[in-house]
Order: structure tokens, then sequence, then C-alpha cells
């Protein structure tokens, strides 16, 4: 697990004019494909360094996307927003795509962390005082990357969505196609896992929890 810089959050909130025309884009693309572009122009560069920022490799990362997007347009004609955002959808396709990648080819993850989502995510792993002043310094840093690198993909996934993306429990159930209670339960299962691999003598430990 490699441990790098933030990035802006993911799920920004639309105008209801964007909104208008975003739903008139993919009315569209249903009858007519190439009504797709739109869309795609949109969307592609988000999709693409949200991709890029887990895999950190540019060609695997175009190969992704491409992907992302022809089953995008594929399953468009059975696409029901339902109120939910379409890139949400969008990401979840991605996520799909990134995490059948890690398992066909158990390769190296990557994650974006900051010193402060770092120190939030070990206050709430940890379960230090919200008021703890202490620094995260090298040493703890290097532990909690070592702790991350423990955890299946989904889980990383999930950590990231949460804490370094920066999204709302609903908005993790939005791009999990969850409801936002189970969007809760299953990041605070996954961050009963990573407690035990930052306790100390964790090092041993091999990967445990669920997805």
């Amino acid at each position: 697990m490699t441990v790098t810089s933030t990035a802006p959050r993911i799920l920004p909130v639309l105008l209801p004019a964007e909104i208008a025309q975003e739903e008139s884009w993919i009315a569209a693309a249903r009858r007519d494909p190439q009504a797709f572009a739109p869309l795609y122009e949109r969307y592609h560069k988000p999709i693409f360094l949200f991709v890029l920022k887990r895999v950190q490799d540019r060609d695997l990362c175009g190969d992704l996307t491409a992907q992302v997007f022809l089953k995008s347009m594929a399953a468009l004609p059975k696409y029901e927003g339902r109120g939910l955002p379409f890139k949400a959808w969008l990401y979840r396709i991605a996520l799909n795509e990134v995490l059948m990648h890690f398992r066909r080819n158990k390769g190296k993850q990557f994650m974006d962390v900051a010193e402060p989502q770092a120190a939030a995510l070990i206050t709430y792993a940890a379960e230090r005082d919200e008021d703890d002043d202490r620094s995260i310094d090298k040493e703890l840093m290097e532990r909690l990357a070592r702790a991350l690198g423990k955890l299946l993909p989904a889980q990383t996934m999930l950590i990231e969505l949460r804490f370094f993306d920066g999204l709302s429990f609903l908005e993790v159930g939005q791009v999990l196609g969850i409801a936002e209670a189970a969007a809760k339960m299953r990041t605070h299962r996954v961050l009963g896992t990573l407690r035990e691999y930052l306790a100390p003598g964790a090092g041993s430990r091999k990967s445990m929890g669920t997805e």
C-alpha cells in the first residue's frame, strides 16, 4: 500500500439546471447511443482521475476507463436513477472495474492520504479522543499504510470513499448501490478490522474481516 496526497471530493452537488440537462442527455442516449457523447464529455475526466488515483498507471487507467463507459453505454437502457446521481452510478461501475482488476492481477494498490484524513481515520480506527492533539508523525503514517495494505481491496475502497474522498454514508451507499445504514455498518466493520491491524503486535496478522 502506497500512501500519497489526497484529492477533492468526488460528488459535488449539481445545480437544478445541470440536473435537468443531464436527465435530457440520459433520455436521448437511451434512444440513440451516439447521443451519449455529452455524458462522456462531462464525466470522462473525473472518472479517469478516480480510477488513476487507485491504479497509478495511466495506460491501465485508460483501458479501465474505456471499459467503464462501454459498460455504462450498454447498461443505459436499463438504468433507473431513482433520485440518485448519475455520476454515482458511473463511479459504481468504475469501482467494480478496479476491483476486478485487482482480483485478476493481485496488483499493488494505492491510496491517497493526506495528514488531516489520516488523523481522522486513526481517530476512528484507534478510538482516540477527537480532541487528541497528537500529531501524525512519519512512524504512525507508516503504521497506517501497513495496516491499510492488509485490508481486502473492497475494504480499502470503502475506507477511501468515506475518509479520503470525503463522502457521507449516504453518498457511499449511492456509489456502492446499498442503503445508507448498510454503508455505515460496513464502514464500522472495516474500521474494527483496521483497529486490530493498528494495535501493538499486529504486524504478523493475516488479512481478515469482511467486504
